[in-house]
């Protein structure tokens, strides 16, 4: 699975996402119908109007890296430039290498909120069901206590007011039942997840994508419920679109380019798919209620005896929730921490990546 980019917008759809359930559905991209079933059928229609997206239904919100939020700056400022002179691309061109290489170094320094599927299960109802609603009971008092002024009757609004405090009674119990029913989809969601059921996990995992920082860098993904306890990650590093060629190096003269060593661009994308990784396993164990999350890493790389390129894993590797746990994002090297994970990995400074076989 590729995606293709134009200067760092993302132009294709979304992670794939599938379930290893026998006959489990499989959905293509961002722009595929979401998946369902895991409501009550005689009330998911109203529960999915009334909630509307997964995302919707908590408080949580995208958390995104300074290095993200730099690259939409300067997409916006690139989208907005409507001639370049010399001086003016070579800078761009200097300030865009200088945010891909903060990316690489801090990609798995942010993690999005921690959902807790266990407080969500355990909220109380807005009311009890078959009862009045706060709304409505606030309404009708309203309406019970209406009592008309004299002016009023005199003249003739008694009715029309009566009348709009009847309308705001059946506006309220519809207010109120939408609320119950966007409790009711939380509280099943949560309680399916906390179950372990796999379309709902891959619903997470759709609707609130939480690793767009690596598909706008360049990389692919593709997600697969093992069980309950293990989701798998295919990345598909794509080192070709993700580390540069050459440095952008700020001159007197103005910004020189020369060309990084294959050592430097080895090293570069060793940091990225480690940090990357680290990145993943952090926002899916903040996500869903997982034991473990596999990578399998992927790259295109040529092939030294027969001199055609093949796509290959190159680094395959679980992470147990417990060892992420007293993990210290920044105080610790990418590479030297997931040393301490069961992993599969050859690589070398000046050739770097070997292909390696995939951790069942």
């Amino acid at each position: 699975m590729r995606n293709r980019y134009n200067y760092g917008i993302l132009t294709n759809s979304g992670p794939h996402l599938y379930s290893m359930d026998t006959g489990g559905s499989r959905e293509q991209g961002a722009d595929s119908t979401p998946v369902s079933g895991y409501m009550p059928r005689d009330e998911h229609a109203a529960a999915s109007a009334a909630a509307g997206s997964i995302a919707s239904l908590f408080s949580t919100t995208p958390t995104y890296s300074s290095a993200y939020l730099k690259r939409r700056e300067l997409i916006n400022r690139q989208q907005g430039q409507t001639a370049w002179n010399e001086a003016e691309k070579l800078a761009f061109e200097a300030d865009w290498y200088d945010n891909q290489l903060e990316w690489i170094a801090t990609i798995d320094q942010t993690y999005g909120e921690p959902v807790f599927w266990d407080v969500l299960a355990a909220m109380a109802p807005p009311f009890p069901r078959g009862e009045q609603g706060p709304k409505e009971k606030l309404a009708e008092g309203n309406l019970a206590a209406f009592q008309p002024t004299r002016i009023q009757k005199l003249l003739k609004q008694d009715a029309m007011i009566r009348e709009e405090l009847e309308r705001q009674v059946q506006l309220a119990r519809e207010e109120d039942r939408k609320d119950y029913l966007a409790w009711k989809a939380a509280n099943d969601f949560a309680h399916d997840i906390l179950d372990g059921n796999r379309t709902a996990y891959l619903r997470v995992l759709e609707e609130m994508a939480p690793l767009q920082e690596l598909t706008m860098l360049g990389s692919g993904l593709e997600f697969s419920v093992r069980s309950s306890s293990e989701v798998e990650v295919e990345l598909d590093v794509n080192s070709q679109q993700v580390i540069p060629r050459e440095a952008k190096v700020r001159t007197e003269a103005g910004v020189a380019s020369p060309e990084l060593t294959v050592p430097e661009r080895n090293e570069l994308e060793l940091k990225y798919i480690c940090g990357s990784v680290l990145r993943i396993a952090g926002e899916l164990f903040a996500l869903l209620p997982l034991e473990s999350v596999v990578v399998q890493a992927r790259d295109t790389k040529l092939n030294g005896k027969t001199g055609q390129e093949e796509y290959i894993t190159v680094l395959s590797i679980r992470i147990e929730r417990k060892f992420f746990a007293g993990y210290h994002a920044g105080r610790e090297r990418c590479l030297e921490a997931l040393m301490h994970c069961a992993h599969r990995m050859e690589y070398d400074p000046g050739t770097g990546f070997e292909a390696v076989d995939d951790l069942l």
